[in-house]
């Protein structure tokens, strides 16, 4: 009788074993779906396709430069974050106070615009040493007006709808 009993619970083992690898194999699966089906960001995707045609040690070339650009005003976009951190806490207190909150986010606000222009002083400095086809493929990418809030300022009647592509017609 304990030889049954035995036989029992091993064949309940090996199928709940079998069922536990199989939702590993579900759930692996699906987040790696989940992960492939993101949308990049779409100035990566333009980067990468703008790139794709140049040589290796052109690309390092003008990463290096960017990165080197970016690193620039990185002390003032610290302050920045600081002031916006600060700025955070007090909304959150009581007594509330509008004026302080919005004096922080102007110094703040200040502080960001310093450093995108050191960021573009060394960039623009830096792109002497490319060419013209690399500076105008920087240009193109990096030196644009940056309007986050756009969608929120334009009327209805403003917003233009996409062109169809070829394949819809």
């Amino acid at each position: 009788m304990a030889s049954g009993k035995i036989k029992w619970a091993l064949g309940a083992s090996v199928v709940l074993n079998l069922f536990l690898l199989a939702a590993m194999g579900g759930s692996a699966y699906v987040v790696k779906e989940h992960c492939k089906s993101r949308a990049r960001p779409p100035m990566a995707s333009t980067w990468d396709k703008a790139t794709k045609d140049m040589p290796p040690e052109t690309k390092a070339r003008i990463k290096g430069l960017i990165k080197q650009s970016a690193l620039s005003g990185e002390q003032d976009m610290a302050k920045a974050r600081d002031l916006r951190a600060e700025a955070a806490r007090l909304a959150a207190t009581d007594p509330y106070e509008p004026a302080r909150i919005a004096a922080l986010s102007e110094e703040a606000r200040s502080y960001e615009d310093q450093a995108r222009a050191k960021v573009e002083r060394a960039l623009i400095e830096g792109m002497a040493a490319l060419s013209a086809d690399e500076r105008r493929l920087v240009a193109d990418h990096l030196l644009k007006a940056s309007f986050r809030f756009r969608y929120y300022l334009m009327k209805p009647a403003d917003v233009k709808p996409a062109p169809a592509s070829a394949a819809a017609s």
